[in-house]
């Protein structure tokens, strides 16, 4: 597959045309509507009746970053999609059980083979139904990471919400969000009045990650680091300033689309 794309050196292309050649000897197959002239690679190997191991290559100036895990293949058996699989093969946010390696150096590609055989002989055989109660596991693991930091923080959970009790009958919440598009997640941040009609009503505002983020793909110590720099640390900033002096700031105001109309005074300053 001859291809070129800007600012990817030929060292990058050979060694993932290396890697390409590798995966099809080994029983690997490539959607019909690979696009040749990406650096986005896609591979699959049919591991059970609905289940398929995935593999996908994308090269960089500096890296090829490797995506690979299982999915289910359940799509394949609906009207219209039986071919999707082989003309398009999966995303790497539709591998339902992944994990991420990136290659810097040549001393890595033995890690990266390591890891991804590791992976493909442990869950080879399962069925999609034991496939996504792996991922549901992990899932929940995931979650409860950022339960066990915002309960120090007096939060309690509901769901992927977090909620704290400010000042006057206002309220702090957290909302891990999951993408409509993609298994992946956004992070919102809302102050509210109790008892009115929606939430967020005082304050809404986005906690800007590599949005959306990854959660399975993320690593332990990058989710801990975004959790206490980001996170946490947003949050301990709310629940630590009053409201009047927290409603001074630009930034609440710039995220505020109350209509004022739902408290007798409002704690935050709008600019006209």
């Amino acid at each position: 597959m001859q291809t070129e794309q800007k600012g990817i050196n030929q060292e990058t292309i050979n060694r993932m045309e290396l890697y390409r050649r590798i995966l099809l000897q080994n029983g690997f197959s490539e959607p019909i509507c690979q696009k040749e002239r990406s650096l986005h690679w896609m591979f699959y190997k049919e591991t059970t009746g609905n289940s398929a191991f995935v593999l996908n290559l994308t090269g960089y100036s500096d890296r090829v970053e490797v995506v690979y895990g299982f999915a289910s293949t359940a799509f394949t058996f609906v009207k219209g999609d039986e071919e999707s699989l082989v003309r398009w093969g999966i995303a790497d946010e539709d591998i339902n059980l992944r994990q991420k390696s990136s290659i810097f150096h040549h001393a890595e590609e033995r890690d990266t083979g390591i890891l991804v055989k590791e992976m493909y002989d442990r869950y080879k055989n399962l069925e999609k139904e034991a496939l996504l109660r792996i991922v549901r596991i992990k899932r929940k693991k995931w979650i409860d990471k950022i339960t066990e930091k915002l309960k120090l923080l007096g939060f309690k959970k509901k769901a992927n919400t977090w909620k704290r009790v400010l000042e006057d009958g206002y309220y702090l919440m957290f909302h891990a969000q999951k993408s409509s598009f993609s298994d992946k997640y956004y992070f919102n941040v809302y102050i509210g009045k109790e008892n009115t009609d929606f939430y967020g009503d005082c304050y809404y505002n986005r906690i800007v990650t590599d949005c959306p983020l990854d959660w399975q793909t993320i690593a332990d110590d990058e989710m801990i680091k975004f959790l206490e720099n980001d996170i946490v640390s947003q949050l301990m900033h709310i629940i630590d300033t009053p409201l009047h002096e927290l409603g001074k700031e630009t930034m609440i105001g710039e995220h505020c689309e109350c209509d004022r109309q739902q408290c007798v005074a409002c704690w935050i300053q709008k600019k006209s």
